[in-house]
């Protein structure tokens, strides 16, 4: 359920100077006093003056982050806690009601997962024409779609049959792409502001996405059972539109509005780097298997366990998001200060291969190898 949420991070480190002239199609090469190289931010404001540009190199840090740099922050974060809040409140009860209103359990899976095929085709394209949009209207009006169309969503609670599973996946898909916008553009300013510690801070900002996953199940599961299907998703929806509004008027201008349509690289010369295909393989890997859990776990705990109620079903979905968002801060520090990327990687997929196949559990544990009962 995390997959939505991507954006470039990095952040150009000086080059060596060789006497000859570079160019590069990601930005200007430009001469140093030093001698040296460094390649120049493509959305670097003009009218920086040196003591803002030090405190932006600074790291984040709320002692030597500017004003602005941690208001924009606090947007930010803001928009990725209740975007994700609200995908995530679907969780404890959707599955059910879907089975309820026609919908067979392959379509449930494809209900939920076309918000992760939508933000997957979207997200590069939001990224490409970011500067032609404009970042701080890309985040608002995102922000504010995605409330309009969880209203929306609450009101199929008047639908049956192929209407409701047809209006899912339009509402959702709509969702989708309005959640994808938002998210990029969060990323672009953010990576902006904090060019030189990206990875702390895109670690950080995994708290609030962490801290809305994890505020989501229980949300949607309360008001659900005090109020039916629509509750949760006006609720929440309502809260989006109003963040949208707060965002309008809090969010500073972005350097990149006065930058017009501007040429950038291939996407697909982007794509054939090793290091890339590698990467985004990877993503799509583990948002697989932390995904798969949403159509299915819901409907398997409710038949198993007939005592457990929709606010029940929303704690047990916390469980995982609570983890993540108290660790995500520890390997965005991790990536930044150690370096240790690889490390990281390698164990993560050694864990979540060890944690997926004790999940039901799988019978390679209960009648091959007999460790676990079945």
């Amino acid at each position: 359920m995390m997959e939505e949420h991507e954006g470039l991070h990095g952040a150009s480190r000086p080059l060596t100077s060789t006497g000859k002239s570079l160019h590069s199609q990601y930005g200007s090469v430009a001469m140093l006093t030093d001698g040296a190289t460094a390649l120049a931010d493509p959305l670097a404001d003009p009218t920086e003056t040196p003591e803002e540009e030090d405190a932006s190199s600074g790291g984040f840090s709320c002692t030597k982050a500017s004003r602005v740099q941690i208001f924009t922050f606090v947007c930010i974060a803001l928009n990725n806690f209740i975007a994700f809040c609200s995908y995530s409140i679907v969780t404890p009860f959707f599955p059910g009601e879907a089975l309820q209103r026609g919908a067979s359990q392959l379509t449930v899976g494809f209900i939920i997962g076309i918000y992760a095929i939508v933000g997957l085709v979207a997200g590069p394209f939001f990224g490409k024409y970011l500067t032609s949009i404009g970042s701080r209207f890309m985040l608002i009006s995102g922000l504010l779609l995605s409330g309009g169309c969880t209203v929306l969503f609450g009101f199929l609670q008047y639908t049956d049959g192929t209407t409701f599973i047809i209006l899912c996946f339009a509402i959702r898909s709509i969702d989708a792409l309005a959640v994808s916008a938002s998210n990029t553009a969060g990323t672009a300013i953010l990576t902006h502001a904090f060019p030189n510690n990206v990875a702390t801070v895109m670690g950080t900002l995994e708290i609030f996405t962490g801290l809305g996953l994890m505020a989501g199940p229980p949300i949607g599961g309360f008001l659900y059972e005090a109020g039916g299907f629509k509750l949760p998703f006006l609720v929440v929806g309502g809260v989006l539109l109003c963040c949208g509004v707060c965002l309008w008027v809090l969010v500073p201008p972005q350097p990149d509005e006065n930058e017009g349509e501007k040429k950038t690289g291939s996407l697909l010369s982007l794509l054939k780097l090793p290091v890339i295909i590698f990467t985004c393989g990877l993503g799509v890997v583990m948002a697989s298997t932390i995904s798969f859990l949403d159509p299915v776990l819901q409907p398997y705990l409710a038949k198993k366990y007939k005592y457990l109620t929709p606010t029940h079903m929303g704690l047990i979905f916390l469980l995982f998001t609570s983890v993540y968002a108290i660790l995500a801060p520890l390997w965005g520090w991790m990536a930044d200060k150690k370096k240790a990327m690889r490390f990281m990687m390698i164990t993560g997929l050694i864990i979540l291969t060890a944690s997926t196949v004790m999940i039901g559990p799988s019978p390679l544990l209960t009648d091959y190898l007999n460790v676990l009962p079945k």
